[in-house]
């Protein structure tokens, strides 16, 4: 399975120009397009941690009617082509759509903005919020929440002092992963936004324009910096996780 993975990577960089390699960490249009991709990312990641914790608490705690319809909408997007998903968003967010048409009449536009990458990257990226903070949630017995509550703590309390703790390894997963589908969202992002251009437009645009040698530079600097960024990710929350359980 690891070799399954990792050939294909060393392949790419047998066609990275490696005398022009360093050059492209200090290329300014390639450097903006890492920004913007990151800062999307972060915003979205945020967004969809604020409302997709709640609800994957509701739906790992609670029954209710059409509870399975829900849990089908929300892992939609996960089976949808990444082009129907830029559709979708396109559609409900350019200056005539249900959502855009407002906003638009108050000067908020997310055709070809930084709003509309942020749109795109949510709606592909909540699935696996949602759905690692349910799993995470579920691991937590219904019990410990019980005995805080019947020794006078409120379910606010509960939550924020029994049930968060005990999910947060799952939930910190969930970030990262929710991150990292949008960060590499390509075909959801296109059709709503080509400018300003994202990691995956800008390494595509490479490829139509100057051929492999070029794409292949911007995809390995990619990784490179995408591989740093996770294994932080993975430290930060190893160290965290252990101080949590001391």
């Amino acid at each position: 399975m690891m070799l399954f993975i990792l050939i294909p990577i060393i392949v790419l960089y047998t066609f990275v120009p490696f005398g022009n390699f360093i050059s492209i960490f200090t290329n300014r249009s390639f450097l903006s397009t890492i920004y913007v991709t990151f800062l999307a990312g972060l915003i979205s990641t945020v967004i969809i941690g604020i409302l997709g914790i709640p609800l994957g608490y509701l739906m790992a705690r609670t029954n209710f009617l059409g509870k399975n319809f829900i849990q089908g909408l929300i892992d939609l997007p996960l089976v949808v082509p990444d082009t129907v998903a830029g559709l979708i968003v396109f559609l409900t967010f350019y200056s005539n759509g249900i959502i855009g048409a407002p906003l638009s009449r108050v000067g908020i536009n997310f055709v070809n903005t930084l709003y509309g990458i942020v749109v795109a990257m949510m709606f592909v990226g909540a699935p696996f919020m949602i759905n690692t903070s349910k799993s995470g949630f579920l691991s937590v017995d219904p019990k410990l929440e019980r005995v805080s509550l019947s020794l006078g703590a409120s379910r606010v309390s509960t939550f924020f002092r029994i049930t968060l703790p005990l999910s947060l390894d799952s939930i910190v997963n969930g970030l990262v992963m929710t991150w990292a589908k949008g960060v590499a969202s390509f075909g959801s992002i296109i059709v709503i936004a080509y400018f300003p251009m994202v990691a995956p437009t800008y390494i595509y645009n490479q490829f139509l324009l100057f051929g492999t040698g070029a794409s292949a530079m911007a995809a390995g600097a990619f990784l490179l910096i995408t591989l740093f960024i996770f294994a932080l990710s993975r430290y930060v929350t190893g160290r965290l996780m252990r101080w949590l359980k001391r």
